[in-house]
């Protein structure tokens, strides 16, 4: 097991953290929107007939290269650090899937008065477009939201408060999975599947707390979100 925790030290340079706020505001409440006119206007008028999993593929691809514009010296150090202490980020990974896997299974048993809609969604998008729907569950859409919540958003928060950090980043990210389902016409009630959504959350930022490299909780993400799809296929 890894010796103990280093101390913790801001990765972000200040022009990054800058940017990065205003990117993640316009990413939380304006690209969604954005996106779903600039593909109803495509396909009315060019009729490309994309799919939701390939609008989905272009979306997050889009937002990697801009992210990667935006943190690129924070990417870096990532790689860095991750050289640096492999056997940390090892260990972080591992503890990490396991924990969070088994917290997502009991917190699956909790009754809830609504049915999640994303494993419906990505039945349906798998079988029409498999490798558009598995390059965003398991890569392009994880890989942009580790940046966004674990290394802006908790990394910003952990310097100056640990248990702060991980309520914000760990709620936050519970709550944007799901608050499509509510808002216009959902029903509030949907807001109750940010639940499910904890564990996975909380271990990411864990994974990210304890090894130091963002791409920790990249690739727990790709593990996790590739057992969640396999699970929407088989259910």
């Amino acid at each position: 097991m890894p010796q103990g925790r280093p101390q913790w030290r801001p990765q972000l340079t200040v022009e990054e953290q800058r940017v990065g706020w205003v990117f993640f505001g316009l990413y939380l409440f304006v690209f969604p929107f954005l996106v779903g006119l600039v593909t109803r206007f495509l396909d009315e008028h060019l009729e490309l007939g994309f799919t939701a999993a390939q609008s989905s593929a272009v979306y997050y691809a889009a937002m990697l290269l801009l992210l990667a514009a935006v943190f690129w010296n924070f990417l870096k150090n990532a790689f860095r650090i991750l050289r640096d202490n492999t056997r940390r980020n090892v260990f972080a990974l591992a503890a990490g899937a396991v924990s969070g896997l088994a917290a997502t299974v009991l917190i699956s048993l909790i009754p809830l008065p609504v049915e999640n809609p994303v494993i419906g969604d990505y039945r349906a998008q798998f079988f029409l477009s498999p490798g558009y729907t598995t390059a965003v569950v398991m890569f392009l859409r994880p890989m942009a939201e580790e940046i966004l919540y674990r290394g802006l958003l908790f990394g910003s928060l952990r310097k100056k408060n640990r248990a702060v950090a991980y309520a914000v980043s760990v709620g936050l990210y519970a709550v944007m999975a799901v608050w499509q389902f509510a808002v216009p016409d959902g029903g509030a009630l949907y807001l109750l599947l940010a639940l499910r959504y904890i564990p996975l959350a909380a271990a990411a930022t864990w994974a990210y707390d304890v090894g130091g490299s963002v791409l920790t909780p990249m690739a727990l993400r790709v593990i996790l979100n590739g057992l969640f799809l396999v699970f929407a296929l088989i259910a």
